[in-house]
């Protein structure tokens, strides 16, 4: 029987995990008082480490696998893991955009081992990684994963992150940057935290040659057209080229706010685009052109 001894510092009981790291003990597996002897193919790699990853989801025709990490150093109030942890791009959780939220979602009782990650993407062909859900960047397995990805499948990693702290990038390929807001009250109000660092991260990435994306929500009366624009200006000030993409809110958690209209969305986009070249606002009635199926 294979033993393994973990400790995981955090409250899986609270749907809003907020730590600036998330640290995982782990030892190595037992069997017998013996390390357990490892197939060739993941003799390289420490298998038996925990990871935050709790959901992995694929689409075949994109041969894209989202990895979801759990875990925040933000307590974003319109965070979607409120009201599913899993992706929503999953059929059976389609309907949820529009839907009410009615409770807040559990969070996910079960971690993968980095062995069983491997064990999972050995049978997709995979060519793009997303390492998303609430924020990546904190699983002390970080680096180590996205090395085994550019080694043993050779894909193109992308990171989804706030930036306000930064992991080892080097076998990432891309970062997409959720800017909350741009005043920095307004993103104490909705993140429990000032954006100072993360706007000085962004500014560090870019000029470091790492590729950049930002996303943003748009909240009517809360994150609005004025605030979407303040976003716009401070990202065209990086470099105008940089893809800025629109989402609306969903409603999720006890919110007062409701969701935009088509017509505000493309309001929004607009604005944008007075000084950003690639600017795309989501209109929040898209249907989906492949299937996104769950894995784990």
């Amino acid at each position: 029987m294979i033993k393994f001894h973990n400790t995981v510092r955090c409250d899986l009981k609270s749907p809003d995990l907020v730590t600036d790291e998330l640290v995982v003990d782990t030892v190595a597996p037992i069997l017998d008082d013996k390390f357990v002897s490892l197939p060739k193919s993941l003799q390289p790699y420490p298998w038996y480490m925990m990871t935050n990853i709790y959901h992995i989801s694929y689409a075949a025709r994109t041969k894209e696998v989202s990895l979801f990490f759990w875990g925040c150093n933000f307590r974003c109030q319109g965070c979607l893991c409120k009201k599913e942890s899993r992706n929503f791009l999953l059929k059976e959780n389609m309907h949820l955009f529009s839907q009410e939220p009615d409770a807040i979602a559990r969070p996910p009782d079960r971690f993968l081992y980095l062995g069983e990650v491997i064990g999972v993407l050995d049978k997709l062909d995979v060519r793009l990684v997303l390492l998303e859900g609430q924020e990546a960047s904190l699983d002390p397995m970080y680096p180590t994963l996205t090395e085994i990805l550019h080694e043993r499948y050779g894909t193109r990693n992308i990171l989804c992150s706030n930036i306000y702290k930064k992991p080892p990038l080097k076998d990432t390929d891309a970062v997409t940057v959720g800017l909350k807001a741009f005043t920095d009250s307004l993103h104490r109000h909705y993140t429990g935290k000032s954006n100072r660092e993360v706007q000085e991260h962004f500014v560090e990435l870019y000029r470091s040659g790492m590729q950049l994306s930002v996303t943003s929500l748009f909240v009517p009366g809360y994150i609005d057209t004025d605030e979407t624009e303040r976003i716009a200006r401070f990202i065209a000030s990086v470099d105008e080229d940089i893809p800025y993409v629109i989402l609306p809110y969903f409603k999720a958690g006890n919110n007062p706010w409701r969701r935009p209209t088509p017509e505000e969305m493309e309001d929004a986009e607009s604005v944008a685009r007075r000084h950003l070249n690639k600017v795309h606002a989501f209109k929040g009635d898209e249907e989906m052109e492949y299937e996104v199926a769950r894995v784990i």
